[in-house]
């Protein structure tokens, strides 16, 4: 059976009463903690123009800037077809950008969570994807015991309560493999076998299925996770990432 994030989660109720408070109380921009924030994304005027977003037009294929002239770029020429039918990212992993979302994963800055779930809403809107739900990559069990949370369901409850589409946790990560990023491509795609399962067959039938994740390097994660619904009859896969690496 699966398990629809419903209002008021404890992380959505600590932002609607954040929302409430915003009416008397200003806070400052969750990003460098010193200026106002200014307009729908949250982040200040200064800080929105250091992320090195994603121009268009954008690879179909990891969400990246296409660098030539077929809908995919040079790197996904290179790596197998893709699981998914379009990938939409925000930004590139560099810079400013990578220092914050190594703040968001890794050092419990969950603040982060609502203007990269703003803006990840927006271009959401304006991909023409039109996901039946949307799914957060899980982690296994004992690293999100250590860690204490999930940044990409986190980020999935603030587009849902940006979109309106519901979030359903269909995956589960039933193998726990080493860190992605001290592997190489093979080793990645290897280590990576397997390492989901389904939780609930018969909703992923025939459904049009949105994955967020963090970070896209060479694509092997989200491939097992997109193999794992496809398997149990989704119509199709499509991703949304915080950054390609």
């Amino acid at each position: 059976m699966d398990t629809v994030i419903p209002f008021p989660h404890n992380y959505r109720f600590a932002d609607f009463a954040k929302r409430v408070v915003s009416e008397f109380v200003s806070f400052p921009c969750p990003a460098c903690l010193k200026n106002m924030p200014a307009g729908h994304s949250g982040l200040c005027s200064g800080c929105l123009d250091r992320l090195p977003l994603v121009k268009n037009p954008a690879c179909r294929g990891c969400g990246a800037e296409n660098d030539g002239i077929f809908e995919v770029c040079g790197k996904c020429l290179k790596e197998e077809k893709r699981k998914w039918r379009k990938a939409v990212a925000l930004m590139r992993m560099e810079d400013y950008g990578r220092d914050l979302i190594h703040r968001f994963k890794y050092k419990n800055d969950t603040a982060l969570a609502r203007p990269f779930g703003t803006i990840a809403a927006e271009l959401l809107k304006k991909s023409r994807i039109k996901p039946d739900f949307i799914v957060p990559v899980p982690l296994h069990w004992t690293r999100s015991f250590t860690r204490g949370y999930n940044q990409s369901r986190i980020l999935c409850q603030v587009i849902s309560g940006e979109t309106g589409v519901p979030t359903r946790t269909v995956l589960r990560r039933v193998k726990r493999t080493p860190k992605q990023a001290n592997l190489s491509g093979i080793q990645r795609r290897k280590n990576l076998e397997g390492a989901f399962s389904v939780t609930d067959g018969e909703i992923c039938k025939n459904s049009v299925i949105l994955l967020v994740d963090d970070v896209l390097t060479t694509g092997s994660t989200l491939t097992s996770a997109s193999s794992a619904l496809l398997e149990y009859g989704a119509k199709e896969t499509n991703i949304l990432i915080l950054a390609r690496g």
